[in-house]
């Protein structure tokens, strides 16, 4: 799995567009591509999907399909992370949808993070949550190739091969 990652803490610089574009330009050119939008402000997911389709997984209730659906058992006391829904976008393209509700949690976050069941940056030395949930949607991405982009909070790309 290999990585390409987009950051800055500086707003409005285009991190969004730019993982939004290299991630269809990507499965165009036959790549896998897995995009995760761990940014609480969610864009990327309202970029990539119809308002409709964004209204059923961010019903008033709970957002099992989505990002924060995913990380919703660290913060309720309910266990680890649960495995994360991927909504194809195309064939070949699959996308970890965002979460307004994130924007809740964000400062918790960095903290619980680290305090998943595995952790490279934590006090275990092991790949932590968000690393872990997305190398376990990118092997499940949808296509045939083998490849993903990811966004994370200050907006990071990631791409699997």
């Amino acid at each position: 799995m290999s990585s390409i990652a987009f950051f800055s803490n500086q707003g409005g610089v285009g991190k969004t567009s730019l993982v939004y574009h290299c991630s269809w330009m990507f499965a165009e050119l036959g790549w896998r591509v897995l995009a995760v939008d761990l940014d609480p402000q969610s864009n990327l997911s309202i970029m990539a999907l119809e308002e409709q389709r964004l209204e059923a997984l961010w019903p008033d209730d709970d957002h099992p399909d989505t990002l924060h659906g995913a990380v919703a058992p660290l913060f309720s006391g309910a266990g680890d992370i649960r495995t994360a829904h991927i909504e194809e976008l195309v064939d070949g393209l699959g996308l970890l949808v965002g979460d307004l509700a994130l924007s809740r949690i964000e400062d918790d976050l960095s903290t619980e993070w680290p305090r998943s069941s595995c952790c490279p940056w934590g006090d275990a030395g092991r790949p932590d949550g968000s690393h872990r949930l997305c190398s376990d949607a990118a092997r499940r991405a949808p296509g045939a190739a083998n490849q993903s982009i990811r966004q994370v909070g200050v907006e990071t790309a990631y791409r699997v091969s």
